[in-house]
């Protein structure tokens, strides 16, 4: 009996000493989270050729990708990154593994008489006025499922603006970022930009190592939320003291202080609407760089790091900064407390 459990144990160990020499030798990236980042642009149907440097919907997220795969200061975890040029896709079988998907295009309704597909998410409305049609709406359900799993969702610039399209894309927006645009209240302004981050809100991930920072933008903001939403966290305000619109209350051009970003969690969903990334070369300033970054990880359920996201790429504009009509409003950072 002594002999047959002697044999036990040594069989035992050996198993042990092998599963262990195993795990040793498999690849460092096959013990570690994979988590995979989706691109997805629109076509460019405004403001100017690709390479004018506005509204560079592909040549923005093809530096943001380029931003993410050279990230230096992330630990822990492997990241993949894909690419989708105006994706025409109705269902989700081309994203069903991502970790988030990060959309820069026009409005939904931007091209709705030409029925151009603009959106990356979203076709153009049907034009009888009607909302979608079964399977679409289907399709959007699917979107659903597949953020409610966890997959963050992140939408920059015109993408915000759904005007003109039927109540499901709005319904679908609350549901995804607790918050969406509202005709004759959403602006957006442009002009140059004082942003701050706020400061009850200073402990969220996304603003690790962002400063306050200024530049010219067009920033779509004022957006319909939930009041008290506990799932909402207001990241970020911006004010302009000479703008292209004005507001309410305040003199000819001027923006006051107002909410220009937010985060949304609620369970796995995240969700991010980001108003700006009018003008590609804002991606050269480090802290608004730092903040988009930052923004990409969280949504894809990325530790960000502390300090924020570091990158070590090097080419971050493609199309040059031009000068504009815009340039001509006041360009002297605001003064905050």
């Amino acid at each position: 009996m002594t002999n047959f459990k002697q044999t036990i144990k040594t069989g035992v160990a050996a198993i042990l000493a092998f599963v262990s020499t195993l795990a040793l030798t498999q690849p460092v990236w096959a013990q570690v989270p994979t988590k995979t980042i989706y691109f997805l642009s629109g076509i460019k149907d405004h403001v100017g050729a690709e390479g004018t440097g506005r509204h560079e919907v592909r040549l923005d997220l093809v530096v943001l990708q380029h931003c993410i795969d050279s990230i230096a200061n992330v630990k822990g975890v492997k990241i993949i990154t894909k690419f989708i040029d105006k994706r025409t896709a109705l269902n989700v079988d081309d994203i069903k593994d991502a970790s988030a998907i990060i959309v820069e295009c026009s409005s939904v309704t931007s091209t709705t008489q030409t029925q151009t597909r603009t959106h990356p998410l979203i076709p153009p409305p049907p034009l009888n006025g009607k909302d979608y049609d079964r399977a679409t709406l289907k399709y959007f359900n699917q979107i659903d499922s597949l953020q409610k799993a966890g997959m963050g969702i992140m939408i920059m610039h015109w993408g915000i603006a759904t005007d003109g399209a039927p109540g499901s894309v709005n319904a679908h927006y609350m549901q995804w970022f607790g918050q969406a645009a509202l005709s004759g209240y959403t602006q957006n302004p442009l002009g140059f930009w004082q942003i701050t981050p706020i400061k009850a809100s200073e402990k969220h991930p996304i603003l690790r190592g962002v400063q306050p920072w200024f530049y010219k933008d067009e920033i779509f903001s004022r957006l319909n939320v939930i009041p008290n939403d506990p799932h909402r966290t207001d990241l970020l305000m911006g004010q302009s003291e000479q703008t292209n619109q004005s507001e309410p209350g305040s003199p000819t051009g001027v923006i006051s202080p107002r909410c220009v970003a937010s985060a949304y969690e609620n369970g796995l969903q995240r969700g991010v609407l980001w108003g700006g990334m009018d003008y590609h070369s804002a991606l050269t300033n480090e802290n608004y760089l730092r903040f988009v970054m930052n923004e990409i990880l969280w949504v894809a359920g990325i530790d960000v790091p502390k300090g924020g996201a570091k990158t070590n790429a090097k080419q971050l504009q493609y199309a040059k900064q031009r000068p504009d009509p815009f340039d001509k409003y006041k360009q002297t950072p605001i003064a905050t407390k």
